[in-house]
């Protein structure tokens, strides 16, 4: 060529950038940031959708029993040596009823969350008093005598 038109331009024209190969661009991430995060959002989406089947399924109900039982031998478990046998088997009772008519779709996410946060006052010092017992059971009868 001469030296009025150069064989290689110095400055790269937009048509040069989208004819040049994939290979021969400089990217802005190596090639496995993509195919990673990809990757990642696929599994997340299955997760979620298979969270989602599992508690359409009867599954939340089956969580909450866990946990209620969970939290029933916790909290018998931190009693302390005052407690009688007999609140004990009270607050079993009611807990167990509670666990079905939550079950059954009869308890108000309003009066759980009342009773978690009940169980969390009670239970922040590991500490269980037959006052605090007793007045947990109350809490519970209550929200299982109600329609």
């Amino acid at each position: 060529m001469s030296e009025i038109t150069p064989e290689k331009p110095a400055a790269h024209v937009p048509a040069d950038y989208y004819c040049t190969p994939v290979a021969e661009k400089d990217r802005m991430f190596p090639r496995w940031v993509p195919l990673g995060c990809g990757t990642a959002s696929l599994i997340i989406l299955i997760v979620l959708f298979a969270g989602g089947a599992f508690v359409n399924s009867g599954g939340g109900t089956r969580m909450f029993g866990w946990v209620f039982g969970r939290m029933q031998s916790e909290l018998l478990a931190m009693c302390d040596k005052d407690v009688r046998p007999a609140q004990k088997t009270d607050f079993v009772a009611e807990m167990v009823t509670m666990e079905k008519r939550t079950e059954a779709g009869k308890v108000k996410s309003d009066d759980l969350l009342a009773v978690f946060r009940m169980i969390r006052d009670v239970a922040i010092d590991e500490h269980v008093t037959p006052a605090e017992l007793d007045e947990l059971t109350a809490k519970l009868r209550g929200i299982n005598s109600a329609r």
